[in-house]
């Protein structure tokens, strides 16, 4: 069988400039940010392709694209109107790799090309740190904001004395922390200020360049090694860099109408939104997004289900997460109520899609600082409306009930429905706290309480006193016992029936 490249597809040979620096090339930016752009070109909307440049010296990717001409098909899964559904495109939208680590000089060469128009990275969250180095320009540094830093202080060197329209690049990273823009955007003037690059080159940096807050929202998967030969066999060819990733994407980008001009997603019909502040977004996705998934997850594996979709698909656990996100998150949340139920039916959508096979085992990893940060404030906005949500509450209690095993050590060990047994990580001190809480617990309700008292009044972990709402405490210990004596399932189903 014929390996994927131009000599198997002479159709999917392009002429386009390269217009995108792009630092990465793994499977979120190739099933996301450069198959929106072989949309873009597609439409004629964009007319340009992307230098993909390997972020760490172990690369493992770049030569398997630069072995098939840097070509590579996307299959993407979802589930719309209660139909699994399957997109498969080969993507043309790279031209070009490099190592920097053995091309630097190319690179720095590249980025100070009039035709080099974008930034575009996804190095992981860690990627976007200071990393205090030496200026060394005949060497690559390790870090991506160092590796920028050098790109634009050698693109600002070569339109110095030339006419500077044009010189300024647009910077969106897509790591996924928040203000990822401004952030990199701080480290390129450390890194300016370690080197003594000039008031001049800070200028440039501050007036001539845009750095973009981004949001960025696919699973993408990568390459489906249980499925390999089957996709081969369906495809016609071998493709080392298949990817995988759900259909569903969304992106917002904090801009304005220039910034949609110059990459009009939207208009080519992308679920990309362009606004002055992307906060809302962002909260929207914490809320619904991540807290469906940390306010259902514990219940779910505790009830001895696996993954995602057979929580979603499960007669209790599904119509519970349906509840919990429609009937306590929206209501809570302080955001127009129209958007929030139309990115939860996607989310639903989402949840229920086989292909994925989303571990619920992973998600529990950092459980104590996800429910903190995606479903204590979503509590909290209900009480401040005079609402006891009791199936939030619920929430904390499966939460609680995860550790009841726990003996302050990690991994936490786990005692599930039908003789499973399970295990996950968490923060040491909140595995200590949540371990000597249920050394209170005599298997009574009142004791529960003690247990979820010390819990809550935690305010290292949570930051408040969260017992001192009695009514929450007092809820989330009644079903916190309930989960013990009477089983998850059953509470859950208890809970349902008195809506």
């Amino acid at each position: 069988m014929n390996k994927l490249d131009l000599t198997l597809c002479p159709e999917l040979k392009s002429d386009l400039k390269i217009t995108v620096m792009q630092f990465g090339e793994g499977n979120f930016l190739r099933g996301f940010i450069d198959w929106m752009i072989f949309k873009l070109n597609q439409k004629g909307l964009f007319n340009g392709r992307i230098l993909a440049i390997q972020p760490t010296p172990r690369g493992r990717v770049l030569p398997k694209l630069l072995a098939q001409d840097c070509l590579y098909t996307t299959i993407l899964h979802g589930v719309k109107d209660g139909k699994e559904i399957e997109e498969i495109e080969k993507i043309n939208s790279i031209a070009a790799g490099l190592n920097p680590y053995t091309e630097w000089d190319k690179v720095l060469e590249a980025g100070c090309s009039e035709d080099l128009k974008f930034v575009f990275s996804n190095t992981t969250e860690a990627g976007i740190t200071y990393d205090k180095c030496d200026f060394d320009p005949k060497t690559a540094p390790l870090s991506f904001p160092a590796k920028l830093t050098q790109v634009l202080y050698a693109r600002f060197k070569a339109f110095k004395d030339k006419c500077k329209c044009g010189a300024g690049l647009v910077i969106m990273p897509c790591e996924l922390i928040e203000d990822n823009g401004t952030k990199l955007k701080s480290i390129v003037l450390q890194h300016a200020a370690d080197w003594n690059l000039g008031d001049e080159f800070v200028s440039y940096v501050n007036d001539d360049c845009r750095f973009l807050n981004t949001l960025v929202d696919r699973v993408v998967s990568g390459y489906p090694v249980a499925l390999a030969q089957e996709y081969e066999q369906k495809l016609g060819y071998v493709d080392s860099l298949m990817c995988c990733g759900e259909t569903f994407g969304f992106m917002a980008i904090e801009g304005d109408s220039e910034v949609e001009e110059m990459l009009p997603f939207a208009k080519a019909g992308l679920n990309v939104v362009t606004a002055p502040d992307i906060a809302p977004y962002r909260l929207r996705k914490v809320r619904i997004l991540n807290g469906a998934h940390t306010s259902n997850v514990p219940a779910a594996f505790l009830a001895g289900l696996d993954t995602v979709d057979q929580m979603m698909s499960h007669p209790v656990t599904g119509p519970f997460v349906h509840s919990v996100v429609y009937d306590e998150i929206i209501p809570a949340v302080n955001l127009d109520k129209g958007m929030l139920k139309s990115f939860a039916d996607d989310v639903m959508d989402r949840f229920k899609d086989p292909s994925m096979h989303h571990q619920l085992a992973s998600i529990l990893m950092n459980c104590t600082s996800k429910v903190k940060a995606r479903v204590v404030p979503s509590i909290l906005d209900a009480r401040a409306k005079g609402v006891l949500p009791k199936k939030l509450c619920f929430a904390l209690a499966a939460y609680i009930a995860l550790y009841k095993n726990a003996n302050g050590q990690l991994p936490v060990k786990v005692q599930r429905a039908e003789g499973k047994t399970g295990e996950f990580n968490d923060d040491a001190y909140a595995v200590e706290v949540l371990s000597k809480a249920w050394s209170l617990y005599q298997k009574t309700e009142a004791s529960a309480l003690f247990t979820v008292k010390a819990v809550l009044s935690d305010t290292k972990l949570w930051g408040c006193d969260l017992s001192s709402d009695v009514d929450l405490t007092s809820c989330t210990a009644k079903l916190t016992h309930a989960v013990i004596t009477d089983g998850v399932l059953p509470t859950m189903k208890a809970l349902q029936e008195l809506n």
